[in-house]
């Protein structure tokens, strides 16, 4: 059992990985689900393998730096996956989405879900006085997204047609204003402006259906990249889908224009990703049709299944479900095919 926050790895052991170097704690028992209060020492763990730790039903609020359980939440239901951001706590089961308030444990709001047995559900950083989080509602194909930064905020909320087929995959990126997802079909994804929900662009996966692992954001927006579980990795450049949702919506917000501006200054430079198959990063005007030709760099991996984060200085990193740590760099101006270098496979260096 493992799931990656980031650069971190998990599995039965409870072993990080950070940078490619890791440590070890005996749990004395399977960790299903893990993820980490930004970097911080503060974990929420749930218990999952043929010999769990912790009950599926609870959330442990762990501090790693104590080595102690430091909160309990428990619910009535499989907890199918878990999020922390800022002072919140976001428990997702089957038909429910609980939020918890971090400091006190209190259930601050319930929400209801679409047919949901994977955990399905997408959250901005917290960051920039907003946390937006996805989810799919209960008709196929819809999704649901609000800001749950306050009380206020959370009772406000916005649906989007994203597919005609169940939703498999969402994600979101940092400062809350793009939203990616795909179908049970994986032939697609859409992108949608998280300002008004509007369906921007699509990419185009393939022809063949497929499943889509993971969806992930590069944090300056430049790139999106995702995982099937075929091994394939493409990344496609969303440099002017970003520039456009940026200068559109801070029209309507000149503080939030000026820190964009200010972003700006530092994304927009010579070295602006190309588009190999379009002529030479031509910037769209019209953002309703799909975007079939942005694919801008590959990589195939033996495994069938794996998850990926992008690294510092145009690298990205794929852990895979047997435990093998991939490290790869990519041409951010002309794309191209990644250049793996360095590899490890931390289970079989653990046994």
């Amino acid at each position: 059992m493992w799931i990656n926050i980031n650069e971190y790895f998990i599995e039965v052991t409870y072993q990080l990985i950070i940078n490619s170097n890791y440590y070890s704690i005996e749990m004395n028992g399977g960790i299903g689900k893990i993820e980490m209060l930004k970097r911080t020492n503060i974990l929420a763990l749930v218990g999952g393998g043929e010999n769990p730790r912790f009950s599926p039903r609870k959330i442990i609020i762990w501090d790693d730096h104590q080595g102690n359980i430091i909160g309990i939440l428990i619910l009535n239901k499989e907890i199918l996956n878990v999020r922390i951001r800022n002072d919140k706590i976001f428990g997702v089961c089957d038909d429910k989405i609980y939020i918890f308030n971090l400091n006190t444990l209190e259930n601050i709001s319930t929400l209801e879900t679409f047919e949901n047995p994977t955990g399905i559900i997408a959250i901005s950083s917290g960051d920039f006085d907003k946390l937006i989080i996805a989810y799919p509602i209960k008709c196929q194909g819809l999704l649901n997204f609000r800001n749950c930064y306050d009380s206020k905020t959370i009772k406000s909320s916005k649906i989007i047609k994203a597919h005609q087929s169940k939703i498999s995959c969402l994600s979101i990126n940092n400062n809350g204003t793009i939203l990616a997802s795909s179908s049970e079909n994986g032939t697609k994804i859409r992108i949608f402006n998280l300002d008004n929900g509007e369906n921007i662009s699509a990419f185009k996966r393939g022809i063949k259906t497929g499943i889509m692992e993971n969806i992930t954001f590069a944090t300056n927006n430049i790139f999106l990249g995702y995982v099937s579980d075929a091994g394939i990795i493409q990344i496609f450049s969303i440099f002017d889908i970003t520039k456009k949702i940026n200068e559109k919506n801070n029209d309507n917000n000149e503080q939030i224009k000026k820190e964009k501006e200010k972003e700006s200054n530092i994304q927009i430079n010579e070295n602006e990703p190309k588009n190999r198959k379009s002529l030479l990063g031509k910037i769209r005007e019209i953002f309703n049709i799909e975007d079939f030709d942005k694919n801008f760099v590959k990589l195939k991996i033996q495994e069938e299944y794996g998850l990926l984060s992008f690294g510092n200085d145009n690298t990205i990193v794929v852990i895979t479900k047997e435990g093998k740590y991939i490290k790869a760099a990519y041409d951010p101006i002309n794309g191209g095919h990644c250049q793996v270098f360095e590899e490890k496979n931390f289970l079989k260096d653990e046994s």
